[in-house]
């Protein structure tokens, strides 16, 4: 994730690493811009760009042994899965007993070959999965375009610009987040 120091040296703020380090003013502003950046690049992208800790709450489990759709990628582990048994008993699964499919573009998670998911109760929210997302590192194109988001949100504080003429940065921000987008229909 795009350090607050690279940040700074990117807006001019200070030269040397050591200065923008010192620079300690606008360091919640900064912060802002940057969490705003990366959440605009992982909602155009409909991918997890930043290493983050996802919960997903189910009313169940599916039938038998179907897998589960995670509606996050890339998912690198799946921390815990508690549920609620059918007698009302809080329960957890190793994740030893599950297996999770990266395969496709959104990962699934099933029990082991050969066992199915333990019944729960009839009641929502019933099961609870924890995973960690995102890849380990962000690919240098994404932090260029953190970057650029970051430097235009900087000078243009307010919603409406009056007097200016405004022209979108030709293969700016949407030209290196496009490699990472996942399409979809319906």
């Amino acid at each position: 994730m795009l350090t607050l120091t690279r940040a700074k040296l990117h807006l001019r703020l200070a030269t040397t690493e050591q200065e923008a380090t010192a620079y300690i003013d606008e360091d919640a502003i900064i912060q802002g811009l940057i969490n705003a950046a990366y959440h605009y690049a992982e909602n155009y992208t409909q991918a997890t760009l930043a290493t983050a800790t996802k919960t997903l709450v189910l009313d169940g489990f599916p039938e038998g042994s179907d897998a589960i759709e995670l509606p996050w990628t890339p998912v690198t582990a799946i921390e815990s899965l508690d549920y609620i048994d059918a007698e009302g008993v809080e329960q957890s699964l190793d994740a030893e007993t599950l297996r999770l499919d990266t395969r496709p573009i959104y990962p699934l998670l099933a029990p082991q070959w050969g066992t199915e998911w333990p019944h729960t109760t009839d009641e929502p929210e019933s099961v609870t999965i924890t995973a960690t997302a995102g890849a380990e590192e962000t690919p240098p194109d994404v932090d260029v375009a953190v970057l650029l988001l970051v430097g235009h949100w900087y000078e243009n504080r307010e919603s409406v610009a009056i007097g200016t003429i405004a022209t979108e940065i030709p293969m700016g921000v949407e030209m290196l987040l496009e490699p990472y987008r996942i399409h979809s229909v319906g």
